[in-house]
């Protein structure tokens, strides 16, 4: 199940009677190629052979059968948000970006259809108008609702809602056997089950349908501030047994207190390291409509916070950008242009305290660079049912992840302190969340991520991608 690995100059030759097909949907330009190279991680590069920019789900299938007989792998791609190359390749890169139609939105049976470049920013500025939005945001709006979809897709509702793959309702995919097929829970339930969370590996989404909710229009936002991690965590569990807090999430926030001694001996400038009280912010909301504010007091009554540091209202769409302020002045700044590799996983709730107090206590601030920052994400396990999702089971899980951006000469001491977080995680009975810094390079490893699910993640590797096309060979089946 393994691609050949022609030279740069044979898939380009080789892909060149698809430029007959596809007319101006296909570049060979050396530029459009460059702008492909890497991803949002970019500290992995590989140029594409050709660029194609297909309309339809039919070309799609054309193209990839048109690989299939030349063995040219082929990766499919939007807005590259992944961070170890996964949306990468030497072969033919699909980009999707050009299929950006929103197809439906049903406010009678809350879904939407929408083809796979549409970014989930436009399906909210639509959804908004009609009182609806997707039950699961991540952060970052500007990614497609096919990416996430084949990723997971987390947000600050998933302790509700599970992940944005829960909440695909249809999916219309080519296989890596250029087969158009429409599947479902009810429909080629195994192909849906396959499709999502594993990375592009077995079909490339071309259209989704997913769910939607009826909103109030406004939401009450609370900052909550901790000094201990635990106290979050036990605040965390009551919000989640709850009904009141629409969203929760959370980072852990340095207080830099000046620097400590490290080793043994002093020179002037070194042997010294920065250390921090970290605090730990937590984010909630509640959702209401004009007349019917929440009674703060009451809402935080079961809450144990050191301090409370904001409450202010927003509507439904501002709380949904909220973070892009933070996006454009990172682009400002020039921390969107720095290599960025982040480290994310789910801890099992028994072992995650005292595997984030071990990293933060040897993680000095500033280590993560201007803009840089660490994520907490409390869950429910039972609000997730995709097989792909892996994570380490029990009632709930806290995600954590490192974000930080460095200049290119402290990439490579930045790698070392992620891959050895990374591993600590996985010794913590940790589960790598998969867009992010992987450097799983046996299918041994793969099969310690994927479980019980490696067998038929193989399975399904076998019968819809055939001839190993998709994926560009991140996950290591062989």
């Amino acid at each position: 199940m393994t691609v050949a690995t022609p030279t740069d100059l044979d898939l380009r030759t080789a892909l060149e009677p698809l430029a007959r097909r596809l007319a101006d949907r296909i570049s060979f330009a050396d530029d459009d190629r460059a702008s492909f190279a890497t991803d949002f991680g970019r500290w992995r590069f590989r140029k594409p052979a050709a660029v194609a920019r297909c309309r339809s789900s039919a070309e799609v299938a054309e193209a990839i059968r048109f690989c299939r007989k030349r063995g040219v792998p082929v990766v499919a791609r939007s807005q590259g948000h992944t961070q170890s190359g996964q949306s990468t390749t030497r072969g033919l890169l699909l980009d999707t970006s050009a299929m950006n139609r929103i197809l439906e939105i049903n406010e009678k049976e809350l879904y939407a259809d929408v083809e796979a470049g549409v970014i989930w920013r436009d399906l909210v500025l639509a959804t908004t108008k009609k009182g609806l939005l997707p039950p699961v945001l991540t952060n970052n709006l500007g990614v497609t609702v096919s990416g996430t979809t084949s990723m997971a897709g987390l947000g600050v509702a998933s302790f509700r809602h599970g992940t944005q793959a829960d909440n695909a309702i249809e999916l219309e995919v080519v296989t890596g056997a250029g087969e158009v097929v429409v599947c479902s829970r009810e429909k080629e339930s195994e192909l849906f089950d396959m499709v999502r969370c594993s990375l592009g590996q077995i079909a490339m989404i071309t259209r989704v349908r997913t769910r939607l909710r009826r909103v109030p229009p406004m939401v009450r936002m609370y900052t909550l501030v901790y000094d201990d991690l635990g106290r979050f965590m036990a605040d965390a569990e009551l919000v989640m047994d709850g009904t009141t807090f629409a969203t929760m999430g959370g980072i852990c926030s340095p207080a830099p207190l000046g620097f400590r001694k490290i080793g043994d001996g002093l020179e002037l400038g070194k042997g010294m390291i920065g250390f921090a009280q970290w605090l730990y912010p937590m984010f909630l909301t509640v959702e209401f409509a004009p007349g019917a504010e929440p009674d703060d007091d009451q809402v935080l009554a079961p809450l144990s916070p050191w301090r409370r540091a904001l409450v202010q209202d927003v509507t439904q769409l501002e709380f949904a950008r909220r973070m892009e302020p933070m996006f454009e002045l990172w682009k400002l700044s020039g921390y969107w242009e720095k290599p960025h590799p982040w480290m994310e996983t789910t801890l099992p709730w028994e072992t995650a305290k005292e595997y984030i107090e071990t990293i933060l206590a040897n993680l000095p601030p500033g280590a993560l660079g201007a803009g840089g920052h660490v994520l907490l994400w409390p869950a429910r396990t039972s609000t997730s049912e995709v097989p792909l999702f892996k994570h380490p089971g029990g009632k709930q899980v806290l995600g954590w992840g490192i974000l930080g951006a460095v200049p290119p000469e402290k990439l490579d001491e930045m790698l070392t302190q992620l891959d050895m977080a990374s591993e600590l995680s996985i010794a913590y009975g940790g589960k790598r969340y998969l867009s992010g810094y992987i450097t799983f390079d046996t299918p041994e490893r793969w099969a310690a991520h994927f479980g019980d699910q490696w067998p038929r993640l193989c399975a399904a590797k076998r019968r819809w991608d055939p001839d190993g096309l998709l994926g560009s060979g991140f996950i290591q089946y062989s």
